[in-house]
């Protein structure tokens, strides 16, 4: 019996419904993790953003004073428990927590404490975001000096990484502390800077938690200016002569950020490069209305999807390059932004990187080679991660000043161009195995050109390759059982590396 001709439009349909909620569907797969929404977290399972190595835990501690965490550090001594310290839990390599420890989430401790205008510094709480410090200061006419590219992080997580930001004069966070106070192992509370306890101020900014707590800290902080964003398209090649000529020639530069293409094509991979300026604007043409408002994230769902795409397909990876160089280079565009502005969402995107699938994870690698060395560098750095298969979501090149002062110093001598690279990698056994041995061979490639890594990141260096990039690393883990004889602070990153040596494996 045929059917009629009502029932076959009916079922095609149906049909056509059934395929767009198909496509939709697995559309939507690009943006939102299905496994997360029938996924319960069990609140001991202690991980970061990388979630490369979950450790079970005692429990989590969120104090809001320093009378609560003071009686949290005294228990723990009481009964041997372990102590790590978190905020935003974005560095990937466990410096914030230890199986069987207590992690001190420090986001309740978040208070702005003192804005001084004449003298161009902030006193806030180590808990608080820098968000939070852009929303107090911006009022006042000012903005952050140093900090990385987004806002989302702790202003303690970024000392004790001495994290590193866009500015071609300033560059890194611990030429900013003017002085913070911090809590022992023993309960008892120093005031720390370059003159006083001037050891301390060297092995806690960029010491990972394990010598105390900070508590709050004084930075110094910028006018909030405004600037004219550029950007100019080049080979690799011709980026360090640019760089030489055409920027640290001009004092009205502010920033710099360089983005080497994610294109496969071997004829763009690592080799296109967009750089983008940020150059002061005469103060006469600096007055306009709203033009220091503090902006906030657009097009979300939009730009995770395109990321998405680009995490499973070579030709996503091509289109987002192709979108990207139009959106930097802005074409016929004057795009004017605040100093603040150009520090938050959406010129340095948030709720685009969150991604949580079950099945996958993007990881960040980040190496610092000398600007001499930068060309030979790539040309290593494109080949092993060519060989390796990796899956590069993205790069970005900064400028890096040196300073000797942290006791674990990514630059301590030279300039260098930071190369930041994320990934994306499988959670299995084999995949987590395999990237970490592509990232040992990046490892030696920036030592065998002079350069360092940065700790922030996984665990995937050999002992061996830490202390070669930080030959004061073993008197930085000596120091730190002097003032923490009984290794209360601790981290998987210090369980891993604490007890080493140069001649470690």
């Amino acid at each position: 019996m045929r059917a009629s001709p009502r029932a076959r439009l009916r079922f095609i349909a149906g049909f056509a419904a059934a395929a767009l909620l198909g496509v939709a569907l697995y559309a939507s797969s690009f943006v939102v993790s299905y496994g997360d929404l029938f996924h319960t977290d069990d609140p001991r399972l202690a991980s970061d953003v990388a979630r490369l190595a979950p450790a079970r835990i005692e429990r989590v501690e969120r104090p809001s004073t320093v009378d609560e965490l003071q009686s949290v550090v005294r228990e723990a001594r009481q009964r041997g428990l372990k102590l790590s310290v978190a905020g935003s839990r974005h560095s990937q390599g466990g410096q914030t927590y230890a199986t069987g420890g207590v992690v001190l989430n420090m986001r309740g401790m978040n208070r702005i404490l003192a804005i001084d205008e004449k003298a161009r510094t902030i006193t806030v709480e180590s808990g608080a975001t820098w968000d939070e410090v852009q929303r107090a200061i911006a009022p006042h006419g000012l903005a952050i000096k140093v900090m990385q590219s987004s806002n989302i992080f702790t202003v303690g997580g970024t000392l004790s990484a001495n994290a590193h930001g866009r500015d071609v004069d300033v560059m890194q966070v611990v030429d900013v502390v003017l002085r913070f106070r911090l809590l022992l192992a023993d309960g008892s509370i120093v005031e720390v800077s370059r003159t006083e306890n001037p050891e301390l101020f060297s092995l806690v900014i960029g010491g990972y938690g394990l010598y105390g707590v900070i508590l709050d800290v004084t930075l110094r902080v910028a006018p909030d200016e405004l600037y004219e964003q550029r950007a100019v398209s080049m080979d690799y090649a011709e980026f360090p002569a640019y760089f030489a000529e055409r920027i640290q020639t001009d004092p009205e530069i502010a920033f710099l950020l360089a983005r080497p293409s994610i294109d496969p094509a071997p004829e763009s991979f690592l080799t296109e490069l967009v750089v983008v300026t940020w150059r002061r604007i005469p103060k006469a043409t600096a007055a306009r209305a709203g033009a220091f408002d503090l902006t906030e994230e657009e097009h979300v769902w939009r730009d995770k999807f395109f990321l998405g795409l680009s995490r499973r397909f070579d030709w996503a990876k091509a289109l987002r390059w192709d979108l990207q160089k139009r959106i930097e280079l802005g074409a016929g565009e004057q795009r004017i932004v605040s100093r603040n502005n150009a520090m938050r969402p959406p010129l340095a995107p948030l709720e685009l990187l969150e991604y949580h699938s079950r099945r996958d994870t993007d990881i960040i690698q980040e190496y610092y080679v000398p600007v001499e060395s930068f060309v030979p560098f790539m040309d290593r750095f494109r080949k092993i991660l060519v060989e390796g298969k990796m899956n590069v979501m993205s790069s970005t090149v900064r400028y890096v000043a040196p300073s000797a002062t942290p006791a674990l110093a990514y630059a301590p001598k030279q300039p260098a161009f930071a190369i930041i690279q994320m990934s994306n990698v499988g959670l299995s056994p084999g995949e987590h195995a395999h990237a970490q041995a592509v990232t040992r061979q990046l490892v030696d490639a920036a030592l065998e050109y002079g350069g360092t890594y940065y700790l922030t990141y996984q665990l995937y260096p050999t002992a061996a390759q830490l202390h070669r990039a930080y030959p004061n690393a073993r008197h930085a883990f000596e120091r730190k059982r002097v003032y923490d004889p009984g290794e209360l602070f601790t981290s998987q990153f210090y369980e891993r590396y604490g007890h080493t040596g140069p001649a470690s494996d």
